[in-house]
């Protein structure tokens, strides 16, 4: 039955997905950099393809926060609580990954740029590796303050779990194939060269491998947590998400066919998406799910107890609904900006 507490639910990971749909195309560019750009050339045409995407996608990461600090607080002490550090982690990756995608373009020239290269890639790749950490631990709900790094046993059946193990890298591997294919659509659809054209194979490689991934993780999942599938099982129709994520890599394993290479671009899209929303079914109607003897954090658990504190429900639909306004006036503003450059 749909309730206040889902619509918040819904919200607050939409926030969260949004931020990392919109900055995929970023991070996976700055990945591809790192891994596929070979020449001068095909460098500066990387750089030169994501200075013109608007760089003010973090308005939704922090709506998220803000949401889960105004609705769903002990959801927000106990992921402050666990993720605090690596936050700070993601922070400088990101100011990191802003400042040398500048500089390269400045000393592009410069014998030092090798080092430039590495740093923003390696930048991207960290930024990317925190958020797959992040989201892998919520859905087994491994949160507590007692919670060491690493696993000190990599195990499937190992009872002492790290916030890395087997689990969390095979999710992250997940993550960033995705994000990966995403950047790599971005470029083709900007590059309609022999650099794009090279880059469809590398798309065609990536999902070629993301197939077993997926059914890796899939049966991961259900090994940690089966009560996870429940609302699959419930509502039936929920099960055409999955297929579509299946869909979308089917038809990127044939991207070379197509004339169009929007299309690329947008099937990486669609995959990120229903990835998302598979990820928020599995979920549901947990914000942490609960790890062997820990107790999860449900949305039902999370009361607001005075009409005062019910009101402020309605200031954050208020404060989004300007933030959205903003982001439009602002992508607006830069897009123009962008094809006058462009003309010019």
């Amino acid at each position: 039955m749909f309730n206040m507490e889902t619509l918040w639910y819904i919200i607050l990971w939409a926030l969260l997905g949004i931020y990392i749909l919109l900055e995929g195309y970023e991070f996976g560019a700055g990945m591809v950099y790192l891994l596929f750009a070979r020449t001068d050339s095909e460098k500066r045409k990387v750089i030169q393809s994501i200075r013109s995407i608007w760089d003010a996608n973090e308005i939704w990461l922090v709506a998220f926060l803000a949401l889960a600090y105004l609705v769903f607080p002990d959801f927000f002490h106990r992921i402050y609580e666990a993720f605090g550090k690596w936050f700070y982690v993601f922070v400088v990756a990101y100011f990191v990954q802003l400042v040398t995608q500048n500089l390269i373009l400045i000393f592009f020239d410069r014998p030092f740029r090798k080092i430039l290269d590495w740093v923003y890639g390696l930048a991207n790749f960290v930024i990317v590796f925190i958020i797959g950490v992040f989201i892998s631990n919520i859905l087994r709900g491994n949160i507590g303050a007692d919670m060491q790094m690493f696993s000190q046993n990599f195990s499937p059946f190992s009872p002492r779990t790290g916030y890395i193990d087997w689990f969390v890298l095979l999710f992250v591997l997940m993550l960033g194939l995705i994000i990966l294919m995403h950047g790599l659509g971005w470029l083709i659809h900007k590059n309609r060269d022999a650099f794009g054209r090279k880059l469809k194979f590398a798309v065609m490689r990536l999902a070629i491998v993301s197939i077993p991934v997926v059914i890796l993780l899939v049966v991961a999942i259900y090994f940690i947590q089966k009560d996870s599938f429940r609302q699959f099982l419930l509502y039936p129709a929920l099960f055409i998400f999955p297929i579509l994520m299946i869909s979308s890599l089917i038809g990127l394993l044939m991207i070379r066919t197509y004339s169009n290479d929007n299309k690329g671009f947008l099937l990486a899209t669609n995959l990120f998406i229903y990835f998302w929303t598979g990820f928020m079914i599995l979920l549901y109607p947990y914000l942490i799910y609960f790890h062997r003897h820990a107790k999860g954090v449900s949305i039902f658990e999370t009361e607001f107890h005075s009409l005062k504190e019910y009101y402020l429900q309605w200031w954050v639909i208020g404060i989004a609904l300007l933030l959205i306004g903003y982001s439009i006036l602002v992508f607006k503003y830069h897009k123009g900006k962008a094809l006058a450059a462009e003309a010019g």
